[in-house]
């Protein structure tokens, strides 16, 4: 297959749709429906919202890479993320909805004071920020894989598209994007994974293939502590992040917003399964792959699928990493404008809020763009095990305290400990 027919698809999927997230920008005015959509999103929305900016590299190609080296530990995620959709419906979506707010760090400053506010904030946005890198590497992975181009122009085309996306139609946008990328996931996914399911001879035939030594189907290999560390962080790091609780907040009610983290707790889960058939499979038959294993599910659809098939398949696949980056970017400018921004009148006079919002995003994403140089070889699911822990150690147990036990907010012993917190998670993850 010509290179230039790789071209088209991908021009073709992403002309589409940016043109989507550009028409959606037209209806963004105000400050307000960049970060919430004038609070009216129904169940699914907001679904879309959490689904588009949750899952995205991290289910996909993160989860095939290391169900490739670690084996079963790569579901981590994904069932995590479940668990964790569900809790946030069950016992904590009313309470979010029901208090008005924008940004969950507002949330706990109204319990814990201002300067815990904007400490909390911090905290919780340089954890966003982190998982930021972890899309750009799983979007590198497959610009890589099908146009051979280097690094730096990689990281460049990667920060470009974000780009488009994020600045276009804030949390719309992403709710827009996250609904394509919901079919997207599933039909990828489930197509790689019949694929590997009828060569690899169905389940059983790839668990007999498995190098015994390995221990894929255990959590030997990756370390129970580390899997105990990872599963906490992304419980509690699922239920503390800005963008996904961010969903809640932009219900049009309660009722919407309950539902919306039911049919995520609903969905994400099976993708993990899928991206753990396809890397088991592959680490069956083609077990020298080489590098970090980043390149294991760009590998598959190019062995696996027709040409033009595949480069179907890796545009979405792109589209869906880079969905989530964009997400996970407005995630951390809502906190910084909303938590040390906004506040400023002499900010408000001379640059409009919804540009300030915009000019925020791209600064953001400028950074993570130069910190990726710094990991291009590191797995894509330490990246986001490190930053669900970050988020969930600022907000959490603050969170927990105010819905469940009110009565010990008012405790400077909790306080003290509010702030320890992400310190020690640092000191036990690293």
């Amino acid at each position: 297959m010509d290179i230039s027919q790789y071209h088209i698809t991908f021009v073709l999927t992403f002309a589409g749709v940016a043109l989507l997230a550009l028409r959606r920008a037209t209806s963004v005015a105000t400050n307000a429906d960049f970060a919430l959509a004038g609070r009216s999103l129904p169940a699914t929305g907001v679904a879309w919202i959490i689904i588009g900016t949750l899952v995205g590299g991290v289910a996909t190609i993160g989860t095939v890479q290391t169900a490739y080296t670690h084996g079963i530990s790569a579901g981590i995620f994904t069932f995590g993320s479940g668990i964790s959709c569900l809790l946030l419906g069950c016992f904590f979506a009313r309470a979010l909805r029901e208090e008005g707010v924008v940004t969950v760090s507002e949330y706990l400053g109204r319990r814990f004071g201002q300067p815990f506010r904007r400490y909390s904030s911090a905290i919780s946005a340089f954890g966003m920020f982190i998982h930021v890198v972890g899309q750009f590497l799983a979007a590198i992975a497959i610009i890589q894989a099908v146009f051979a181009c280097g690094d730096v122009v990689s990281v460049v085309l990667v920060t470009a598209l974000i780009g488009i996306f994020v600045v276009s139609g804030g949390i719309a946008g992403a709710g827009l994007i996250g609904q394509i990328k919901c079919f997207m996931l599933y039909l990828v996914m489930l197509a790689s994974a019949g694929v590997a399911l009828q060569k690899g001879g169905g389940w059983s035939g790839i668990v007999d293939k498995l190098p015994p030594e390995a221990n894929l189907l255990s959590f030997a290999d990756y370390g129970h502590a580390t899997a105990a560390v990872d599963t906490v962080s992304m419980l509690v790091g699922v239920l503390s992040t800005q963008i996904y609780l961010q969903a809640i907040f932009a219900a049009r009610d309660v009722r919407a917003a309950r539902n919306g983290a039911f049919l995520s707790a609903v969905a994400i889960p099976p993708l993990g399964a899928l991206g753990i058939v396809v890397g088991l499979y592959l680490r069956t038959e083609y077990p020298d792959l080489g590098g970090s294993g980043a390149q294991a599910l760009p590998f598959f659809l190019a062995i696996s699928f027709p040409p033009i098939v595949a480069a179907f398949f890796n545009a979405g696949i792109l589209l869906i990493v880079l969905g989530t980056g964009a997400g996970l970017v407005l995630g951390v400018t809502t906190n910084i404008y909303n938590d040390f921004l906004s506040g400023s009148s002499l900010m408000r006079r001379v640059v409009q809020p919804v540009r300030l919002l915009r000019g925020c995003a791209l600064s953001v994403l400028l950074l993570a763009s130069m910190l990726v140089f710094s990991g291009l070889d590191s797995t894509i699911l330490s990246w986001s095990y490190l930053s669900m822990g970050l988020r969930g150690s600022a907000v959490f147990v603050g969170l927990c305290a105010i819905v469940f036990f009110k009565r010990f907010t008012d405790s400077r012993t909790l306080l003290v400990l509010l702030y320890l917190l992400p310190a020690l998670y640092l000191w036990l993850k690293l």
